[in-house]
């Protein structure tokens, strides 16, 4: 392969992985379908929460959106989607005193709070977040063959200079060799920053937080 058919690929791999990891993708094709799912879900919300109620109210919910809104999608029994409601209340679910379970439970059954429901939104976005991360990290992997260390060098050496002005400090010094290795921190880096300065473009983040940014 030539230099030249060499770095097209580099170039037709990096506009592939920005087009399926810009937040319009991922709004169109995770967001918006697990809140589609959300809003299509019932339950009785005047029914008092028990620890059994509860259990089964958030396995239905995590069942619902895994089966109608994760795309491949995901069939879970009973016992499974409860297990899976827990573990993501584990990993995400807080309030101003806890975490987890001994948050959310707490929540659900005060009678000054509005039940379940604001627990199953907090569960949504942790998902919708779970699921643009898994995306976002097949992209990465599907996209880049981690064998191929000249196009992996090209894509680095492509991204700095192009968005070497972007970079974060720490990485202003790599070489494009060094950068290989790393190129999903580096895209992810890239992601981040122009997200941040597409906000501040359309007066969504005042100019002095991203001044004020490390």
């Amino acid at each position: 392969m030539t230099n030249s058919h060499s770095r097209c690929k580099a170039e037709a791999i990096i506009e592939k992985v920005f087009e399926l990891t810009t937040d319009e993708y991922l709004q169109q094709f995770i967001d918006e379908p697990i809140e589609k799912a959300q809003g299509n879900f019932e339950f009785d919300d005047e029914a008092l929460v028990t620890h059994r109620t509860f259990f089964q109210v958030t396995g239905d919910y995590v069942r619902h959106i895994y089966r109608n809104a994760l795309r491949p999608s995901q069939i879970l029994s009973d016992y499974q989607a409860q297990a899976e409601a827990l573990a993501i209340l584990e990993e995400g679910y807080q309030n101003a005193y806890a975490k987890g379970f001994e948050a959310a439970f707490p929540d659900a059954s005060d009678p000054n709070q509005n039940g379940l429901e604001p627990v199953l939104a907090q569960l949504g976005e942790i998902i919708t977040a779970r699921a643009r991360l898994k995306h976002v990290t097949w992209v990465y992997s599907s996209c880049i063959d981690p064998s191929n260390w000249p196009i992996k060098c090209l894509i680095a050496e492509i991204l700095h200079e192009r968005w070497g002005r972007l970079f974060p400090p720490r990485l202003l010094a790599y070489t494009s060799d060094q950068l290989a290795d790393s190129l999903p921190d580096l895209l992810k880096a890239l992601r981040r920053t122009n997200r941040i300065v597409g906000k501040v473009m359309k007066g969504e983040m005042p100019f002095y937080e991203l001044s004020e940014m490390p």
